[in-house]
């Protein structure tokens, strides 16, 4: 299984994912020192600048979390199908090779590219900041979570990736992704204040289809401490279930699902690729 990692972030290499991760890291960088620019050309107080700093670091770990899950999904979405059909599997599988060491040390290929990147970028981040004056260390605490959103969506692109081309494996997963976050985002407030059951029930869907609003609400959970003052509070009025349902707080369960939901794509494509022809 260590052949196939290593081989998978040679690919990885091969398919210029590098390239990404010094693009992500350039607009991190630059990105953190926004602030100070701000503060050296209009100037402003210390306290505005420390908000600025704030933001920045909330915008970075949000950027984070997004290209880290982008960079999951290109890799993983072809890392079966695409290799079928140019006959790459077809001639490693006849050696004394099991296809779930096949399918596993993929996985780990991409989820330790995907940790490394995540990780590369937030110590950049994190480094960034603490030139400008005091480091961040929230940043760190939410790592682990931010490192879950390359793990759900790869693993997703992955499985699908067992019986799909890769151009299909992506887009699933993206829609996935965006149906996930547009429920999240814009439904839920509209669902909320009119009490629509329906849109509700969309909401309800869309967090059992990809658990990516759980992920979100761990990382700010982590973050919290560095958010403006105002920003993020619940509404100052509305019923209390409403207001539960607009800000619902993560519970042990929600986090044992994104676990068994990470682990059951793993095994169902894991499975499917078993049976699949690949010659």
């Amino acid at each position: 299984m260590g052949v196939i990692v290593v081989l998978t972030l040679k690919e990885a290499m091969r398919r210029r994912a590098f390239l990404g991760t010094l693009i992500i890291l350039i607009a991190l960088y630059g990105l953190s020192f926004l602030p100070r620019a701000f503060k050296e050309a209009f100037g402003g107080s210390e306290h505005q600048f420390e908000v600025g700093v704030n933001l920045a670091v909330l915008f970075g770990v949000d950027i984070i979390k997004f290209f880290s899950a982008v960079l999951a999904i290109l890799l993983c979405s072809g890392a079966i199908t695409a290799e079928i059909e140019r006959g790459y599997l077809a001639a490693i599988l006849p050696r004394p090779l099991h296809r779930w060491e096949l399918y596993l040390g993929k996985w780990l290929g991409v989820m330790l590219f995907s940790t490394a990147n995540a990780t590369l970028w937030t110590a950049m981040l994190w480094v960034s900041v603490a030139i400008q004056g005091e480091p961040r260390g929230e940043m760190w605490y939410a790592l682990p979570y931010v490192l879950l959103y390359p793990l759900l969506y790869g693993t997703l692109a992955l499985a699908l990736s067992s019986f799909l081309g890769a151009s299909l494996a992506s887009m699933f997963t993206v829609a996935a992704g965006a149906f996930a976050y547009f429920s999240d985002h814009f439904l839920r407030p509209i669902a909320a204040f009119f009490d629509v059951k329906f849109l509700q029930q969309i909401v309800w869907l869309s967090e059992w289809t990809v658990p990516m609003a759980t992920l979100k609400r761990l990382v700010q959970a982590r973050v919290d401490t560095i958010l403006p003052p105002g920003m993020d509070d619940a509404p100052p009025f509305g019923r209390p279930e409403v207001l539960a349902f607009l800000k619902p707080t993560v519970q042990t369960l929600d986090v044992v699902y994104v676990g068994v939901y990470i682990a059951a794509a793993l095994i169902i494509g894991l499975l499917i690729f078993w049976r699949r022809d690949v010659q």
